[in-house]
């Protein structure tokens, strides 16, 4: 149960870790100079635009890092200063191959030890703010204002009872301060789990006043605010904020969520919830990305575009409709590598296809021209899509788009897949492609989708460098 202090904790992690960064150039400056007093490597100091360019570069790679490992989120597990450490020299590891990524791409020039000092900065004032921060939780859970105190209303049934176990389950668990049974119930008796039954819902307003409460949870009979309007007006009246439990049917994957449209409110099932801040540094990160990579890359596509033109004519780009995020129709731009009319020459191979499943691939295509083939070979063919990431159809990393009348031919929970933005490689790619069968390949995309996190994009991309320089499972 995430309260609103544990998402200000967060939000308060994120912050301090951004002024550390600008705190670290300090100090990774101060060691520089006293490295070049005393050891020969250190002799050349570097140009204020080093100083400068530095933490400009980082500080969103240390935001989109952090969150991506979820190492703003100190209240999610009872952490150990190992894990701590663990956490965030994996961070730091990430940031260290986004910013050599970053220095390829732009060609910056910095001063190597100056990155070394920098980061080793970062780590430690990082590491000691969440310490500190951990500490000072600790302290405030066990002997200050900072433990939450709930106020339980309703009957002992199963959903307060789960929820008792959940509380016993939090790191920090917060405090019941006892429990109001509805009027017609017995208020003597054992609460569970040994809870003082503190009356009945009638009570509540001479408990507010007794007892410290930072929030009234309301469970069955009384979890409909229309029906404990009197409840929810002392709440109001004494400021505490009061939350009814809501009877939802049970699902095997999706998680509901409270949305607001306007003033009107409703429950959302999401299957694998993503964090919206993640997902919009996703976004970034692929816009940014895409518009670097067309202009660096930008010889290699006129370099393609005129071997094609000379050998095969045009047109130089092969466009088809695909299925994107949620069946979005759009346009699909590749390098063509097939001779003219090959989609009406397909009907005419279907019995070649080795692949199951709706989809159509054969190894040896007569289609394909030689160009084709080394086009295919070495995933050129694919960079125009880069102009599709650009217009934000497609992302760096996500599900493969297929054509609309394949993706139409594919049923049931297969079609989950289409509840992320497709991309330029995903899990098939890195798993070998059209080396696997056309389930396991579905699976591969459901299982990108319930992982999903800014890490394991970046552990996709990465894999996917070999696999384009050894072809595998590309036709």
């Amino acid at each position: 149960m995430e309260s609103h202090r544990q998402r200000a904790l967060a939000r308060v992690v994120l912050a301090g870790d951004a002024l550390l960064v600008v705190l670290a150039m300090a100090l990774a400056t101060g060691l520089h100079a006293l490295a070049r007093r005393t050891l020969p490597g250190f002799r050349v100091p570097p140009s204020f635009d080093q100083y400068a360019l530095l933490p400009f570069l980082t500080l969103p790679l240390f935001l989109a890092w952090i969150a991506g490992f979820r190492m703003h989120r100190l209240h999610d597990r009872a952490w150990t200063l190992a894990q701590l450490a663990l956490g965030l020299a994996r961070v730091h590891v990430a940031v260290f191959l986004s910013l050599a990524v970053v220095i390829f791409l732009t060609r910056s020039i910095l001063n190597r030890s100056l990155i070394a000092a920098f980061l080793a900065c970062t780590y430690g004032l990082m590491l000691a703010e969440r310490a500190l921060l951990l500490s000072w939780r600790r302290y405030q859970h066990v002997h200050g204002p900072g433990r939450e105190r709930l106020l339980l209303v309703g009957d002992d049934g199963e959903a307060l009872r789960a929820f008792l176990d959940l509380l016993g389950a939090e790191p920090f668990r917060p405090a019941v301060v006892g429990l109001l049974r509805p009027e017609g119930a017995a208020a003597a008796g054992e609460a569970p789990e040994g809870l003082r039954t503190l009356g009945r819902v009638a009570d509540l307003a001479r408990v507010l006043h007794a007892e410290a409460v930072d929030q009234v949870l309301f469970f069955p009979p009384l979890h409909r605010p229309a029906e404990a309007v009197q409840a929810l007006d002392q709440c109001e009246l004494l400021g505490v904020p009061a939350s009814f439990y809501v009877e939802l049917p049970r699902t095997s994957t999706a998680a509901p969520r409270v949305v607001t449209r306007g003033s009107f409110p409703f429950v959302t099932f999401d299957v694998a919830p993503k964090s919206a801040a993640a997902l919009a540094v996703k976004h970034g990160i692929d816009a940014v990305a895409a518009g670097l990579g067309l202009l660096l890359l930008s010889p290699l596509l006129i370099a393609a575009a005129l071997a094609i033109w000379a050998t095969m004519g045009r047109p130089v780009l092969f466009v088809q409709e695909r299925a994107g995020l949620y069946g979005r129709r759009f346009r699909m731009y590749k390098f063509r590598t097939m001779r003219r009319d090959a989609e009406r020459e397909q009907q005419a191979l279907r019995g070649q296809n080795e692949m199951s499943g709706p989809v159509f691939k054969i190894a040896r295509d007569p289609r394909i021209t030689r160009l084709g083939h080394l086009l295919r070979r070495t995933s050129i063919d694919e960079l125009p899509q880069l102009f599709n990431v650009l217009l934000g159809q497609m992302s760096l990393v996500g599900p493969r788009p297929l054509p609309l009348q394949e993706q139409q031919a594919i049923v049931g929970w297969q079609r989950r897949r289409l509840s992320m933005k497709p991309g330029l490689t995903g899990l098939w790619q890195v798993s070998g492609r059209s080396g696997i069968d056309f389930e396991h390949w579905m699976r591969l995309d459901l299982e990108y989708i319930d992982r999903w996190s800014l890490a394991l994009d970046l552990q996709l991309l990465l894999r996917t460098i070999p696999a384009v320089f050894l072809a595998r499972g590309a036709r």
